[in-house]
């Protein structure tokens, strides 16, 4: 134990021990405010879903929790941005950061620490987006699509009429099972298409393609009745399972489940969409590095500007860096950019226009510097 006490004051000071410390609660601070702003919004779409049928009402909260779950691999990135621009800014302000220069702390020490702490920041948001994540998204598409047919299901009155929502065809159902899972008495007539088609069975249930989306509605044991009644091409068939395409699946339904697939799973697929998300996985960590140190840039907003005068251009930035990545992904999916180049490109350029903004003052001076040589020539 004595040994211990001797190492971490060595190799954290009293100066580092501040500064985690102000990044830290700042951090807390700004995803708390972040999750509070991203759950009130969720928690609005969720109720105006229940209050128009599309999902039951009890399992609002069960997606909320997921979703939220979710989100932090995104939230936490610009967290962490904001985080240390606004403790360094504070300390900037204060004079703090001029009398730790003063006292001879060097502006790297500041760096080492918004290093260790974005460094951190970044294993946390990799284990999020490359693990954890993906499990909860499939969690909730799952819930989601459940929910999706307990609303249809629950919807029906027993013994009433209810039409699709192109009025394409109608159904029909005597009542629900027990378990309240299958429809039992079926009716079914489908206006679509010059022939009159009518479903006729013992039960019913509907069901979701996870993969596609697509909603189908599975008959056990009943008839099918194509055509007019008396013509002589009318054709009535007996089948003991058959499925009806209800609602197809739509981009969204497609993306959803692509975004839930593990990236193990992705790996193995090896499709260009696939390796897409598996990179983009990876740019949320390598983006909460970067914008941290894009961070002390902003804060060091100049005398007597405040501390709050780098936060326009520090969400310029971050919309900017997060855009440039999203269109990549969207690029590589397409195959209009190599995969070996990917987002490896927006990094570069973020981190090449991160060392021009740190030697600013370096590069200002040697311009002048040559101004003055050129006119003395």
């Amino acid at each position: 134990m004595p040994v211990n006490r001797k190492i971490i004051p060595t190799v954290f000071s009293v100066i580092d021990r501040y500064l985690l410390k102000e990044f830290t609660l700042t951090l807390l601070g700004v995803i708390g405010v972040l999750w509070l702003i991203y759950v009130a919004t969720r928690f609005a779409r969720y109720l105006a879903q229940a209050a128009i049928g599309s999902i039951p009402s009890e399992v609002i909260f069960t997606l909320l929790g997921y979703s939220s779950l979710g989100a932090l691999s995104l939230l936490l990135p610009i967290a962490a941005f904001l985080a240390v621009m606004l403790a360094l800014g504070r300390m900037n302000t204060d004079n703090e950061l001029t009398v730790m220069a003063a006292c001879g702390i060097p502006r790297l020490r500041v760096m080492r620490n918004v290093g260790l702490f974005s460094g951190v920041v970044a294993v946390i948001v990799a284990l999020l987006s490359l693990v954890i994540v993906p499990d909860v998204l499939s969690g909730r598409y799952e819930l989601e699509q459940k929910a999706k047919i307990a609303a249809d299901t629950t919807g029906l009155v027993a013994g009433s009429f209810k039409e699709s929502r192109d009025g394409s065809w109608t159904f029909y159902s005597q009542g629900l099972t027990n378990d309240k899972q299958k429809m039992e008495n079926v009716f079914i007539e489908i206006h679509k298409g010059a022939r009159p088609l009518v479903f006729r069975a013992e039960q019913g249930q509907f069901d979701i393609d996870p993969v596609t989306g697509n909603k189908y509605l599975i008959l056990d044991k009943g008839y099918r009745y194509e055509g007019q009644a008396g013509d002589k091409d009318y054709v009535i068939a007996e089948f003991s399972s058959h499925s009806l395409l209800v609602e197809k699946g739509g981009e969204k339904q497609t993306r959803e489940r692509h975004k839930s697939l593990s990236t193990g799973q992705l790996w193995e697929r090896g499709q260009d969409k696939d390796l897409a998300e598996i990179q983009w996985r990876f740019a949320s960590p390598i983006m909460a590095v970067v914008l941290c140190f894009f961070a002390m840039v902003f804060a060091d907003a100049g005398p007597r500007k405040g501390r709050y005068a780098g936060l326009l251009p520090a969400i310029l930035t971050y919309i900017v860096y997060s855009n440039l990545l999203g269109v990549t992904r969207a690029w590589v999916t397409k195959g209009v950019l190599p995969l070996w180049f990917g987002s490896v490109w927006v990094h570069v350029l973020m981190i090449v226009i991160l060392v021009l903004l740190f030697n600013r003052q370096k590069i200002h001076h040697a311009w002048v510097q040559r101004q003055r040589e050129g006119v003395a020539v």
